[in-house]
């Protein structure tokens, strides 16, 4: 009997990957980053090719076999347009402008998309060339974060049953800590380095798997308190905000889902806005006056031993990050 050959994949719809663009392209994202990991990386793409998807549908592109560049530079030609207007389809719909930063984005999850799907880059779009401008990464807003609305947000989660949800935003704005780096934190090895020399470092869950002692951390009073109450609503015989039937992804879901709906009512606009408060807070007090956000730098030298020292405990290599946390000179 003669064996009937397999269709390549490089012909098959959407390269193999499902019928409709927008699965397939969330499929090839969970090959190319595996089902199990990075999740925040796949959802973020996953929310932002939903735009590219269906600018294929208004051009009639509903198999990715048929996607070239010339699409492609359409597309990067539209987002272009919405940097300076509102754009109309011809059916009436318009899409409103949108900014620098996020255009960019968009192209990047295009290109990443694309790349899962194909495995190369002859569809490579670049950004800066599309757009015709750069994208700055120096924040120029005022820091939306400050104690009191952070604990007023938290008092807010206690009261609906989110306690575990409150401990990750209090972790986040006392200790700088990322979302995943606060409920996958060693609380009792913390309160154990707190009580022995009265500062903490952050290991668990930090971004790259870096573990380094550098990343340590004095405790005022408001360190310990955020960390005792974490401690107290932690699931029973568990070392982090954790339980042993909870999973990283459920728990950005459940818990941290409902958080962003109570910061945003807050007047806080998300979690990294809380590492933005931590940062100013650590930048103001090495040069014991205004972050840049709130006057002019002083003093050159302090200034750089402080986006030094915020870039440090923030968990980054390089201190010009700083710049989009306590903006820039």
């Amino acid at each position: 009997m003669k064996q009937k050959r397999k269709t390549p994949r490089d012909k098959k719809r959407n390269y193999g990957y499902g019928k409709q663009l927008l699965f397939a392209f969330l499929q090839a994202l969970n090959a190319l980053f595996g089902p199990n990991d990075h999740y925040g990386t796949r959802r973020t793409h996953g929310i932002r090719i939903r735009l590219f998807v269906e600018f294929c549908r208004q051009h009639g592109v509903r198999d990715a076999l048929d996607i070239d560049l010339e699409l492609v530079e359409a597309y990067g030609n539209y987002l272009r347009h919405r940097l300076y207007d509102a754009y109309e389809w011809t059916d009436g719909r318009r899409d409103n402008m949108i900014s620098v930063s996020y255009a960019h984005n968009l192209i990047s999850t295009v290109n990443t998309c694309l790349y899962a799907m194909r495995r190369n880059e002859k569809l490579h779009l670049s950004a800066r060339k599309a757009l015709g401008v750069a994208r700055s990464n120096v924040r120029k807003t005022q820091i939306e974060a400050d104690k009191a609305d952070t604990q007023t947000a938290a008092d807010r989660m206690i009261a609906s049953g989110n306690e575990r949800g409150a401990a990750v935003v209090l972790l986040s704005r006392a200790w700088g800590m990322r979302p995943n780096e606060a409920f996958l934190q060693d609380l009792d090895r913390m309160m154990r380095e707190v009580t022995a020399t009265g500062s903490a470092a952050i290991l668990e869950g930090t971004k790259g798997g870096r573990r380094c002692g550098s990343r340590t951390i004095k405790a005022g009073e408001f360190q310990r308190e955020t960390l005792e109450f974490a401690i107290s609503v932690r699931p029973a015989g568990s070392k982090c905000l954790l339980s042993k039937t909870d999973n990283v992804i459920s728990f950005y879901r459940r818990e941290l889902g409902r958080c962003r709906r109570i910061l945003k009512k807050c007047g806080i606009p998300s979690i990294r806005e809380l590492r933005c408060g931590f940062a100013q807070d650590v930048y103001e007090e090495i040069v014991r006056g205004p972050s840049p956000l709130r006057g002019p730098i002083g003093d050159r030298v302090l200034d750089r031993i402080a986006r030094e020292t915020v870039a440090r405990l923030l968990g980054h290599g390089r201190p010009q990050v700083t710049s989009s946390y306590i903006g820039g000179y």
